[in-house]
């Protein structure tokens, strides 16, 4: 991810990042769609914690170091979100099962094969429009 990125861009690129991953995911690309719908995860977080950094004011270089995170429990915690997130999970069992789908996800997907099944149930757990994760994160971003 690129130094200086806006919120508003990391939100377009999340959402990009679902929307690419249903394309490949309906063209048969099933690792390349899980793949990019964790990002999309990923990035939507980042949007929340840059919600988090104020303008004109330095953060700090341990909080800077710990956003290049690719673990969600982590980026739900600088984003300030770990409380908020228990809560949804404690209301919806159909979030907290949308979470832990999504919680399987690292970056390190890319080295391996995915099966149709994970691929459309990571999609769907990000995407649905009552219980997905990434519209939780849309609440805060």
């Amino acid at each position: 991810m690129a130094f200086g990125m806006k919120r508003t861009d990391l939100r377009a690129m999340a959402q990009a990042e679902v929307d690419d991953a249903n394309i490949l995911l309906n063209s048969g690309r099933f690792s390349n769609a899980y793949y990019l719908a964790g990002y999309a995860i990923e990035i939507g977080l980042k949007a929340c914690i840059a919600a988090q950094v104020s303008a004109e004011t330095i953060p700090d270089k341990d909080f800077i170091k710990k956003i290049h995170s690719h673990v969600f429990p982590e980026l739900v915690g600088l984003a300030g979100l770990a409380a908020d997130l228990k809560r949804q999970k404690d209301k919806s069992a159909a979030f907290a099962a949308n979470w832990a789908i999504v919680s399987e996800w690292s970056p390190d997907a890319r080295y391996e094969p995915c099966d149709p099944l994970s691929a459309q149930l990571i999609i769907q757990a990000i995407s649905d429009g009552q219980s997905g994760v990434l519209e939780w994160i849309k609440m805060y971003w």
